[in-house]
């Protein structure tokens, strides 16, 4: 009886030492990712993949191995030419840009130059995807689609008989390491949704007879000189084929043995434009446009797959929209009529 109770006690004690030191540690290693107010230096843990949104950082600082601002990520100096050599170099003010984009303040996206929009810090979830995507990236997985817009919801107030011009930015998602064929058509939605699927408001029944709607972003260059040689393709007037380039490549020499990495090329970012005609005649009220995804046709990516080049498309092409699904639609223009 009496081994029992030491038994028991030494056990107890050795519950509290466990989690004595896992408080510690936790203290320890969340200094650098509380967020302080008032005069407080803010600082994040990156490589622990803390999560965070554009707007929050503020502890800005030259970096040496990359002769910019862009945050220290711990890697070296080759590392970040891999990951960011091709995109433009990182500004002093980018947090703040980045802030007015993510609250709402500044809605015209279009007008936001590359040095902004190119940064994967422009994205939300970029800072908890750094480390296991490209810090510490599996070089047994292998992410061939992945693709989105930000914001994906944007509203405005437009008037009656009027045709409105609204952007967003699309991109391939972090990480994705193959060039990806996708079609973006725009649709009228039974019902608006918010970013957890509810249900906002329901769309007017008849909306279609005063709403249309297109992306005039032009096609994906090598599709428009191969198109006219096709029996068939399932791109329409109004809808946009373009290919989207990967973000993420683990570089190979002849026997296979990994050599370098490739990160983020100058063009993984598009200014998505979407026009919309609105009828003078529309009852005022709420009305929703949504962008939806639709996968090439057999004939395009036949085309695609006998390409020369085959480092650019050939064995890493891929025909995007069949996995990458969401519970909403992938942007969404929310009107309020008037």
């Amino acid at each position: 009886m009496e081994k029992k109770k030491i038994l028991m006690l030494v056990l107890f004690l050795g519950v509290i030492l466990v989690v004595a030191i896992a408080i510690s540690y936790a203290t320890e290693n969340t200094e650098d990712s509380i967020l302080d107010e008032g005069n407080k230096t803010t600082k994040y843990n990156y490589a622990g993949g803390i999560e965070i949104v554009p707007g929050e950082y503020r502890d800005v600082v030259f970096n040496d191995k990359t002769g910019d601002y862009r945050p220290d990520y711990g890697i070296s100096a080759e590392r970040y030419e891999q990951f960011f050599g091709e995109l433009p170099p990182f500004p002093e003010d980018f947090f703040h840009i980045a802030e007015l984009v993510y609250s709402g303040k500044v809605t015209d996206y279009a007008r936001i130059s590359e040095e902004y929009y190119m940064q994967p810090e422009f994205y939300p979830a970029w800072f908890s995807i750094i480390n296991e995507s490209y810090i510490n990236n599996d070089p047994y997985m292998w992410t061939p689609e992945g693709y989105g817009c930000y914001p994906c919801i944007k509203e405005v107030e437009v008037p009656k008989g009027t045709t409105v011009v609204v952007n967003t930015y699309f991109r391939t998602g972090f990480a994705t390491e193959a060039y990806q064929g996708i079609i973006l058509k725009t649709l009228m939605p039974e019902y608006a949704k918010d970013l957890r699927g509810k249900t906002i408001f329901e769309q007017p029944k008849d909306a279609g007879k005063y709403i249309t709607a297109k992306v005039t972003n032009p096609d994906d260059k090598t599709f428009v000189e191969f198109k006219d040689n096709l029996l068939y393709n399932n791109v329409d007037e109004g809808e946009w084929f373009t290919i989207l380039k990967p973000t993420y490549r683990l570089l190979k020499d002849k026997y296979g043995q990994a050599i370098g990495e490739k990160g983020f090329p100058s063009d993984w970012v598009r200014i998505l434009e979407v026009e919309i005609d609105i009828a003078k005649d529309i009852p005022a009220g709420d009305y929703v446009v949504a962008l939806d995804v639709e996968i090439p046709c057999f004939d395009i990516n036949q085309e695609y797959y006998f390409s020369k080049d085959h480092d650019y498309y050939g064995a890493l092409y891929y025909p995007a929209g069949s996995f990458h699904r969401s519970a909403i639609p992938h942007f969404q223009v929310i009107m309020k009529i008037k």
